[in-house]
């Protein structure tokens, strides 16, 4: 197997238990932007939501004979995630239900969870698909998408006609609706969601 071939699930969490390296890039590869996303969305601090993933992967590293399953890793990492933020919340005193009302705040804190997660998981398929899309018609895409730049700014960084930015971006948001649209995996709420993120 070649260094830019990537292992398929079963191989990947094999050889992440056995610590090798490459395994252990795939795994912070696929898992550190949703990971950072997530915590971002309960903390609203990109700096310390960078922190927190790297802690847990750490934790992860260390415990990595304890994942018999890529599923099973993720979860860890989440609820890791998760958790930490909470944390995080508590010590700087941001999250207001926290001060007022333990149980409160708890409840308010499992909502935040679960929207957070939704976006994740939203965003995490938004990019599966943006990477099918014409090399030009996906840069677009993704720069105005996920990065959540101008069509100016996309104008400039990719040295690109500012018309030619709105032609791809506009080509990129209707084949990505085809193929969320017929997704049937989707839930109603979740493809209502990701439409208007493509609307954006």
């Amino acid at each position: 197997m070649s260094l830019n071939e990537a292992y398929e699930e079963i191989e990947l969490i094999d050889y992440f238990q056995q610590g090798e390296r490459k395994a252990l890039h795939q795994v912070y590869a696929l898992f550190q932007r949703p990971l950072c996303f997530f915590t971002e969305q309960l903390i609203m601090d990109t700096m310390a939501a960078e922190d927190i993933v790297s802690e847990c992967f750490i934790n992860a590293f260390q415990r990595k004979e304890d994942f018999p399953s890529l599923g099973q890793l993720k979860s860890f990492l989440f609820t890791a995630a998760k958790n930490a933020a909470l944390n995080y919340l508590k010590a700087q005193k941001r999250h207001d239900d926290v001060h007022h009302s333990i149980e409160m705040g708890a409840e308010r804190f499992s909502i935040d969870v679960e929207n957070a997660y939704i976006k994740t998981e939203v965003m995490q398929l938004i990019s599966l698909e943006i990477e099918k899309l014409p090399p030009q018609c996906r840069q677009v895409v993704r720069l105005s998408v996920v990065d959540g730049k101008t069509a100016p700014e996309i104008a400039a960084e990719l040295q690109m006609a500012y018309q030619t930015v709105l032609n791809q971006k506009a080509k990129g948001v209707a084949l990505l609706r085809t193929a969320l649209i017929k997704n049937e995996l989707l839930s109603l709420p979740m493809l209502v969601y990701m439409l208007a993120i493509l609307q954006r």
